[in-house]
């Protein structure tokens, strides 16, 4: 199985099983604060099922009418996700507020405790797993999902300290208090998430793969490749596509520095341990680069080559 989808898979089934969990601890205590760390975990079910999907359809090779690939399905996804958490943040604080005007009802504090701090347990695995494999692969969606999985570990932790409170101290508000916070919480995470997908779709530039990019150069410097300046990238999910100028002696024929390019195109991308394409836009020196080209035979060199 594809290595994205495997994790998706993952990732579902164990959401899955967290939210079961939640819904028995929210049985047990009638918490709000309880209760809104399940409604969250019912968006990880279905942004987890979302996962799955792009992961899938991600993996679909290019063809006639996607030339580029399928992979920024895992941005959208990404995006998906984080409005549902959003939304979820929203009936959060609702349900909170409904509580609150009812007067809150607890029972079984101590049980829901274990049962909730397994849950977080479980989850705190899982969210780091996701990040790691994610970040691995490459794979937006996974990341984000790693993510939002690791911030409900966090609202789990708050839901976890307002029931102690609420066990230490008898106070039932307590409870709502803390629901509101854990929404609030919620709805600053769903907005990350969705601002880093509304970027990576409207191809935001990435200075770390475009630090990466130059490492690689500089380890690959080719005779006569004198620089590699304007680089553009795009981040297609699975898949990267670059584009980028470079300096190379004017004397040069086409063959010459065709052959010369597409050397280190390869070379770049294997050396960044990226998979995707790189077009490489070929400018003449204009004899303006004398002193960094290290093309030994050129005929029209007007200063000496001097070595860094």
């Amino acid at each position: 199985m594809d290595p994205r989808r495997f994790a998706a898979t993952v990732s579902l089934v164990v959401a899955s099983l967290v939210f079961a969990l939640k819904l028995v601890a929210w049985a047990l205590t009638g918490s709000s604060a309880v209760l809104s760390d399940a409604l969250e975990s019912i968006v990880n079910v279905a942004a987890a099922a979302f996962v799955l999907f792009a992961a899938r359809f991600a993996a679909e090779p290019p063809d006639r009418e996607h030339p580029d690939g399928h992979g920024k399905i895992e941005h959208i996804s990404a995006g998906f996700e984080g409005g549902l958490v959003a939304v979820a943040a929203v009936v959060i604080v609702l349900g909170a507020a409904v509580t609150a005007w009812r007067g809150p009802e607890l029972r079984s504090i101590d049980l829901g405790l274990g049962v909730t701090a397994l849950a977080g347990g479980v989850n705190l695995v899982l969210g780091a797993w996701l990040v790691a494999r994610g970040k691995a692969l490459r794979a937006p969606s996974l990341v984000a999902d790693g993510h939002h999985v690791l911030s409900d570990v966090w609202t789990t932790v708050g839901v976890l300290v307002g029931l102690g409170l609420v066990r230490l101290t008898g106070w039932v508000w307590f409870d709502p208090l803390t629901a509101v916070a854990v929404g609030l919480f919620i709805a600053w995470t769903g907005l990350r998430l969705f601002r880093q997908a509304a970027g990576a779709l409207l191809d935001q530039s990435d200075p770390e793969l475009i630090q990466r990019l130059m490492v690689a150069f500089d380890a690959a410097r080719s005779p006569g490749i004198i620089d590699l300046h304007d680089v553009r990238t795009i981040d297609a999910g699975g898949r990267v596509h670059i584009d980028a100028h470079a300096h190379v002696p004017e004397y040069w024929t086409v063959d010459v520095a065709h052959d010369a390019s597409k050397r280190l195109e390869a070379d770049l991308l294997a050396r960044a341990g990226l998979n995707g394409d790189l077009a490489l836009h070929l400018d003449p020196c204009g004899r303006a680069f004398c002193a960094r080209c290290d093309a030994v035979a050129c005929p029209i060199r007007v200063e000496a080559y001097r070595s860094p």
